[in-house]
């Protein structure tokens, strides 16, 4: 898993950390599920809310990623 996550990151021209590799690594264990950013947070509790956040954004903007919109207005 950690091969794909660093080809991912490399192919979309983001830097590789140990962070974004673990993010990324929990979106492909989901198979398509979506992941709210609590989510994240409780199961990467050694990585804080500010990089997740970041994390996210550089996730959207490359299109590794997409934004859908909850019922209660959270992302």
């Amino acid at each position: 898993m950690k091969d794909a996550t660093t080809d991912i990151l490399k192919r979309n021209s983001l830097s590789v950390t140990d962070s974004r590799r673990n993010i990324l690594q929990l979106f492909l264990q989901q198979n398509a599920s979506a992941l709210r950013h609590a989510d994240i947070e409780q199961s990467l509790q050694n990585i804080d809310r500010v990089t997740i956040y970041r994390t996210l954004q550089a996730f959207a903007e490359k299109g590794i990623i997409h934004s859908i919109p909850g019922s209660d207005g959270a992302a």
